[in-house]
């Protein structure tokens, strides 16, 4: 991260200049400033909410019960891990589900299920929002060939990882191949047969629960239509604050479908880029907002604006959440066991 923020710095300094980035920011009139920026705050905001509201109806579809605040700060601290850690999104799903274990009865299939089924369907939203706007820049202007290639690995990759999931939850018999396989693995490498076995129940458990929980969600897809809606509306918060930023800086010229279109890309580089999580992406944004005919030096100040809030911010108040969070779980006993086994809800 300081190497990349270093990187970056740098970049401003030979392509952008701090001098006239210090001679915009002086021309600026302080209340509007403020109070466009306040809005691209709440905008943030709102949008991590809306992600927790998709979680919270897929549990509330499962007569799960957990208040809307609680996971609005799982998702946050989710949100800082997938940040700093370079593991793309799998540390922030992991983080989620091992938070909420205790808030489904410590069921790991049902936690997982329903984090994992929250995360596709914000997927298929910002998919649907990469693809339209990919195609509309690569027909309509020349993209930059060093981004045609990581947008479609990512895509294929996205499409392998769903066709998996829904491999796992669907496909009779893939629950017991799998077990098998684990089991196989575990006697080689554990000797004692109670744990073996509870091993291969608590994964056969929580593999079980986790298919029932997508077959429910399969059955009832009109409950699912709520949770896609708050997707949009997550989707439309975070383009919102890339709006008020340039509002912000007094700029209104970049159109709709531009900035859409440079959100949905960044996305994708954010996502490829997860063991360098700053420096690539601030230059590629900077890159694609000047394909769009934003002057430089207004790219330049909207990208560091826009990483401050959508980067750094949630870097610097999840780490306090998160030391807050493990305080908490030492303080009651520590997180149980992932395995650990209970009967799913029924479902509805």
């Amino acid at each position: 991260m300081s190497v990349g923020l270093a990187a970056f710095m740098l970049y401003l300094w030979f392509f952008v200049g701090f001098e006239d980035l210090f001679s915009l920011l002086s021309q600026l009139n302080l209340y509007q400033y403020s109070l466009f920026l306040a809005l691209a705050v709440a905008a943030l905001f709102a949008a991590v909410i809306f992600d927790s509201l998709i979680w919270h109806s897929l549990l509330d579809v499962l007569s799960v019960k957990v208040k809307l605040r609680k996971l609005v700060l799982y998702n946050w601290i989710g949100n800082f891990i997938e940040l700093i850690i370079p593991a793309a999104t799998i540390g922030g799903e992991i983080a989620r589900i091992a938070l909420s274990q205790k808030e489904t009865k410590h069921d790991t299939g049902i936690a997982a299920a329903t984090v994992i089924g929250s995360r596709l369907i914000s997927t298929v939203v910002y998919s649907g929002g990469l693809l339209a706007g990919f195609l509309l820049l690569l027909f309509t202007r020349q993209l930059p060939v060093y981004l045609i290639t990581p947008v479609i690995l990512v895509t294929l990759g996205t499409a392998s990882v769903i066709a998996c999931i829904f491999l796992v939850a669907f496909k009779e018999g893939t629950v017991d191949k799998i077990v098998k396989i684990i089991s196989f693995i575990t006697k080689r490498v554990i000797k004692n047969p109670q744990k073996q076995e509870s091993i291969h129940q608590r994964i056969h458990h929580g593999l079980s629960s986790f298919s029932l929980v997508f077959r429910t969600f399969k059955d009832h897809p009109h409950q699912l239509i709520k949770p896609a809606l708050y997707a949009v509306a997550a989707w439309v918060s975070n383009l919102v604050v890339y709006l008020m930023i340039f509002y912000s800086l007094n700029f209104t010229a970049i159109s709709l479908v531009d900035l859409a279109t440079v959100y949905c890309i960044i996305t994708t580089v954010e996502t490829i880029s997860a063991g360098i999580p700053v420096g690539a992406v601030e230059v590629t944004m900077i890159n694609l907002f000047a394909l769009c005919g934003v002057p430089i030096v207004i790219a330049g100040a909207a990208t560091t604006l826009a990483r401050l809030l959508t980067f750094w911010s949630q870097v610097i108040v999840g780490y306090p959440l998160a030391e807050w969070i493990g305080a908490k779980s030492l303080l009651k006993g520590g997180i149980k066991s992932p395995f650990h086994i209970q009967h799913p809800p029924v479902p509805h």
